[in-house]
Formats: C-alpha cells, structure tokens, sequence
C-alpha cells in the first residue's frame, strides 16, 4: 500500500492513477454527491466524459499538452454535468503541467491559473458584491489550481536531486577509477624502478666475480689442460656470466622472465662432471607450456648441483619423462657414506619445491633406501587451476 501511494504522488504510473479517480467518482456517483448540473443530460452521461478525461492520462508522457487541453474539457464537461470528478481531471492536469512540462509551459500555464482564479474572484463579485465571496472564490480557486502545482513543484524537486546524487555517485566512482588507475601507474613505475635498481646492482656486483672466476680457471686449464673440473668451473662461470647478462638486459626492458627449454636437458646432462644415466622420453615438446619447460630444466639443473654436491663419485639415475598430462622428473642415488658439504645456500631442494609448486606440481623426497626425488610438472592446467599436491605423480 506504501509502495501504491508512493508511486500514485510520484505520477509514475498513469494507469494506476487513472483507476484510482475511476473508483472515486463512481464511489462519490454512487452516493450521490454532486455538484447542480448546468446541463440537462442523462445520468449517465458523466462516464463518457469522464472516461475521455481519464484516457489522456495515459498519453501525457507523449503527448502532454494534447493531454492537458483534453483533461482540462473533460473536467469543464464533467462539472458542468455536476459531477465531483471534473475536480480529479482538473487537479491531475494540473500536476501533469508542472511534473512533465517544460520551463516556458509552465510559466504559461502558472499565468493562466492566476488569471482562472482573478476571472472567478471577478465573477463571485459580480454575482453577490460581497467580499466575503470574492474571498472564499479565491480561496477554492487556489487550493483547486495551486495545490496540485506546488504537489508537482516537489515531486519534480525530489526527481532532480535523485538525479544529481545519481551523477555524483557516478562522477565519484570514476574519480575513485582514476584514482585506482593512477595508483597502478605508479606501482608500475616503482617496479620499473626497482627491476632498474636490480639489474645495475646484479651486473656491478656479479659480473666482476664471475668474469675473474672465468679469467681465473681460464689461466688454470691452460696450464693444466685436461683437467676436468677446472673445464666444468670455466664452462659453469661463462655460462653464468652470458645468462647473468641475459638477465640484466631483461630487467633494464622489463620483458618476461628467461626461459630454458627441456628439449636442452640432454645437453644438460651431456656438459655434466658427474656420472649420470639419463633416461628421457620427450616426443611432443611443444605441448608443455613455456613455464613448464623453464621449471623442468631449472629443475634438473638443481638436482645435479645437489648431486655433485652431497653425493661426489656416486652415480645419479635421472628420468626425464612426458605423460599424457605432465612431466614426470625423477633423480635417485645411493645414500653415501660420507656426503660431501659443498658449498651454497642450502636451499636446493627447497628451491626446486617452490619451482614445481609455482606451476601446479608436486614434489616428493624420500631419503631411504636412497635418496631420490619425484616432481611433477602438470601440462594441461594453469596453475592457478591446479592443487599443489598431484596423487597421480
């Protein structure tokens, strides 16, 4: 019922409106209150009229000023005829004036009431030559006409101010979208900065080492040719330097991470100091994701630094295989019994966890009755699609 009358005072539905004053005059009809009729006409003759009246209700949001005029004979019919619902026709064409119409319509319109009620007052005085009718014609002539007015004049009010905070509600999210836009900007800009930072330290800080290392066990091997180990140190330092350089570059033009290929394993292996029996089954290498590749052969690279360094003389089997939905790595040894320390940060195996973890796969390590290390690299998922532990590996 709220809801009912709220949209009746709001004008927002015309048919609901026109039912409304249908019930009322035939409520009022039927308990005969009326005005004297100033024509002689059948009884009925007011539903007609009434019924004209109440169709341009229906049209006023196309057609308003046609409307208006039609509203307006419709109630002069219907008062003429007595009926109290010229009154309803009257008041709603008032209202629809000042609700829908323009700026200059409504100041036509507002002459005219005025002009309506001065004709009335002139008239009462005319026809009795006393003030006290010239009053009172003023009085209903006015709460008639400018009640209905002043009734759209704040309904019209309401709607623009809904308007406004809806434009300002509008106005506010886009300041917050530049702002969240600006925000980004200069997040970007900072890590620019920062990737900037990292390369200029990474190439004052490391190249120096690594080009001594490669200068050093350079002189060494010529003087020692033949020696292995110093072969593997030259060839690791060199290859370090080149990807180092690789890496510096990448950071100064912000492109994606380096990424290594499973398909250079083999190699890998082949370059390795270590005895190593390498089994590797990879037939489809373009179906492994660019991030699985680089994880896969960072991987393997770990394991055989882990290998040299905690199991020294010691042979390691490694299976480098493509399933139908992964690639399965597993690196075994025997446990020795004098592991050697090495050098390092000691997160080798942590490393090649987070590594597998990062791309959706699993890694599992058992030390007994060897030391050996399954990882799974899913193919057909991305990552953030895939659990970090995978039971079928």
């Amino acid at each position: 019922m709220t809801t009912l009358l709220r949209r009746l005072g709001n004008g927002q539905d015309a048919l609901q409106t026109a039912v409304m004053y249908l019930f009322l005059a035939v409520v009022l009809q039927s308990f005969g209150i009326a005005n004297p009729p100033l024509v002689a006409l059948p009884g009925w003759a007011w539903l007609p009229v009434l019924l004209f009246g109440l169709g341009a209700i229906l049209v006023r949001q196309r057609w308003l000023l046609l409307a208006v005029l039609i509203m307006t004979a419709s109630a002069l019919g219907l008062l003429a005829l007595g009926s109290i619902a010229g009154y309803f026709v009257i008041f709603e064409a008032v209202f629809s004036v000042f609700l829908l119409g323009g700026t200059r319509l409504r100041r036509v319109s507002f002459i005219i009431l005025c002009l309506v009620s001065l004709l009335m007052a002139a008239l009462a005085w005319d026809s009795t030559q006393a003030a006290q009718q010239v009053v009172l014609s003023l009085f209903l002539t006015g709460f008639i006409l400018f009640t209905p007015m002043l009734w759209a004049q704040n309904v019209r009010t309401a709607n623009e101010l809904a308007a406004s905070q809806i434009e300002r509600s509008a106005a506010l999210a886009a300041a917050a979208e530049a702002q969240a836009d600006r925000l980004t900007a200069q997040h970007h800009a900072a890590r620019i900065q920062e990737r900037t930072a990292l390369a200029r330290e990474m190439h004052d800080v490391l190249s120096a080492r690594l080009s001594s290392i490669a200068l050093l066990s350079g002189a060494a091997l010529a003087a020692a040719p033949g020696n292995e180990p110093l072969a593997t140190i030259r060839r690791e330092s060199v290859t370090g330097l080149e990807e180092m350089s690789q890496m510096v570059r990448m950071l100064h033009a912000g492109t994606p991470a380096l990424a290594a290929r499973l398909t250079d394993v083999p190699q890998l292996i082949s370059d390795a100091a270590q005895r190593v029996e390498l089994e590797y089954s990879v037939q489809e290498p373009q179906r492994i994701p660019a991030a699985v590749h680089t994880a896969a052969h960072r991987t393997v690279r770990e394991l055989l630094l882990n290998h040299a360094k905690h199991a020294p003389g010691s042979t390691l089997k490694l299976q480098v295989m493509q399933l139908s939905d992964s690639v399965q790595i597993c690196a075994s040894n025997p446990l020795a019994e004098h592991p050697g320390q090495g050098f390092g940060t000691g997160i080798g195996l942590l490393s090649i966890r987070t590594r597998a973890q990062a791309v959706g796969g699993s890694c599992q390590i058992t030390a007994t009755p060897e030391f050996q290390v399954l990882i799974c690299l899913p193919t057909t998922a991305s990552p953030k699609d895939t659990p970090h532990e995978d039971p079928a590996c």
